[in-house]
């Protein structure tokens, strides 16, 4: 079984065209049939079902993806760790709030221990995360979601976050207590992307009292967010995290209104993943702030 060819498998698993993975990888597409071939001949199995032009993985297909992932992701780390060459590289790939609000401080520990490894930060959506991890081509991911569960993935760090509604204090809605979500009807709101999991999870509140939302901005840049908000133009809906200093200088205040969403950072892995010990300490860094200490 050569690496090459799982490599081919993999692409064409996620492309499912036959010549876009041969523009892709650079070969003819008759090298991308023949090493599909080659293996279906080894494991003795279909691993597409090809309709004409349209091509999905069979069963067995779908069981040799995590494994030739796997196959692929150990091979290039052991080029890496053979090499006495190489500078090591850890790759993450974080959500836009953990990005810019925890990972700060989680590089500045690291790199008091590890100061000579590079650290590339990639700011991908979040239904990308597995399927990267999956092809190795991140290392870990930084995700603030509803729980990941995936048999394929590993935790190794799982903290709940608050997630609230916050105005400017003149906001009328600011000194109401024990906000409802009717009390939200025909209220301007301030949105993140439609990916976004707090957003939806706000939304589902309001579409069980059948109500529309009054969206005046969306967009996924958490500053615009908190500008316009501050600006008066509506409510957001954040993490705490991120709007921490507007709330400590009083130019921001939290709602009164229930938010138990079960959303958590959460540092993953691939099950496979050969953990490195600059990617252990890594993880051991991003594990000080799960308690509350950010």
């Amino acid at each position: 079984m050569e690496i090459k060819n799982l490599q081919t498998f993999l692409a064409l698993s996620r492309i499912l065209n036959f010549t876009k993975t041969a523009e892709e990888l650079g070969y003819a597409q008759s090298n991308i049939t023949s090493q599909i071939k080659q293996l279906e001949n080894e494991f003795g199995v279909l691993l597409f079902n090809r309709l004409g032009h349209t091509i999905t993985l069979t069963e067995k297909g779908k069981e040799l993806v995590p494994y030739a992932a796997g196959i692929i992701a150990l091979a290039n780390e052991a080029s890496i760790q053979m090499s006495a060459h190489t500078k090591r590289r850890i790759t993450i790939a974080a959500s836009e709030s953990l990005c810019i609000y925890r990972l700060p401080q989680i590089l500045n520990d690291f790199k008091q221990s590890y100061p000579d490894t590079e650290i590339l930060i990639q700011m991908i959506d979040t239904n990308d995360f597995v399927p990267y991890l999956t092809a190795n081509q991140i290392d870990a991911a930084y995700a603030l979601e509803s729980p990941i569960n995936n048999p394929y993935i590993k935790h190794f760090t799982n903290h709940s976050e608050k997630i609230g509604l916050y105005a400017i204090p003149q906001n009328p809605l600011a000194a109401q207590k024990r906000l409802s979500v009717t009390d939200f009807h025909n209220v301007p709101f301030i949105f993140t992307g439609k990916s976004c999991c707090y957003r939806n999870a706000f939304i589902k509140d309001l579409e069980s009292a059948e109500i529309k939302p009054n969206i005046v901005l969306e967009t996924s840049s958490l500053q615009v967010i908190k500008e316009m908000t501050l600006s008066g133009l509506g409510i957001c809906v954040l993490p705490e995290m991120a709007v921490k200093k507007e709330l400590s200088e009083g130019k921001l205040v939290p709602l009164d209104y229930s938010t138990k969403y079960a959303i958590s950072s959460q540092l993953i892995c691939h099950k496979n993943k050969w953990i490195s010990p600059e990617l252990n300490a890594f993880i051991n860094c991003a594990s000080k702030y799960t308690n509350g200490s950010s």
